[in-house]
């Protein structure tokens, strides 16, 4: 029986595979927002950017605009080696056993990612300080600043955090010398990605993006052409 059961499993896990890379292709193809229209930065709007790694995408905000100031929560004494807040503000979603345990994509383990798309794990928050958004592959939006305070309220959500009401640090070393992770309170899934929390909280804010993005690529086919790394 349990060769018959490993034979089963290894014939119908690339189907799976396979049914989940054509449901995410034609769930990604479907536009949410459609009504969304760019807001000019010259005409009171907010310059936001979607960044990449090719794999896992983050969003990108002015740390301080509009009466908001992000390193009042984040300041620069919680990440490793940052004299004072830049510019730009990165938030990034995962699995925390995930985001902590691999720092490179060589790091990647089988267990770790397989109790993550089994949603076993907790979540995490990955801030980062970022001089310059274009030094990365990106793409920009130009958004109201309502709906940028509707992002804001979105990704503030995802935070766990202590009696104080301020987002909990993970006593953990960051990628780099300007991030920290913190608690978050969404689990990863097979169905809830990092780059699924990406969509849904772009979502949120009525900016446009796809039925469903387990993947980064998918969120890119609804925003302008990303820039090249240091164009």
């Amino acid at each position: 029986m349990n060769r018959r059961w490993a034979v089963w499993c290894a014939g119908i896990g690339p189907v799976l595979a396979l049914l989940y890379l054509l449901v995410a292709a034609a769930l990604g193809l479907i536009d949410v927002n459609r009504e969304f229209r760019s807001t000019p930065v010259a005409a009171g709007g907010i310059a936001i950017y979607l960044r990449t790694n090719g794999v896992h995408a983050e969003i990108v905000l002015p740390t301080r605009v509009g009466g908001h100031d992000w390193s009042i929560a984040f300041p620069s004494s919680q990440m490793r080696a940052l004299q004072a807040p830049a510019p730009w503000i990165a938030f990034g979603w995962g699995d925390r056993a995930f985001m902590l345990e691999t720092p490179t994509w060589r790091d990647i383990q089988l267990g770790t990612s397989l109790r993550a798309l089994a949603g076993l794990g907790s979540g995490a928050m990955h801030v980062e300080y970022v001089a310059r958004p274009e030094a990365y592959e990106v793409a920009q939006l130009q958004i109201s600043a309502a709906q940028h305070a509707r992002l804001i309220a979105a990704i503030e959500s995802s935070f766990r955090r202590a009696a104080d009401g301020r987002p909990i640090r993970i006593d953990a070393p960051g990628y780099g010398d300007t991030d920290a992770f913190y608690e978050a309170i969404p689990r990863y899934s097979w169905r809830f990605t990092c780059n699924e929390w990406v969509r849904s909280v772009l979502s949120d804010a009525g900016l446009p993006v796809p039925l469903w993005a387990p993947f980064e690529h998918t969120l890119f086919w609804h925003l302008p052409a990303p820039r090249t790394k240091g164009a």
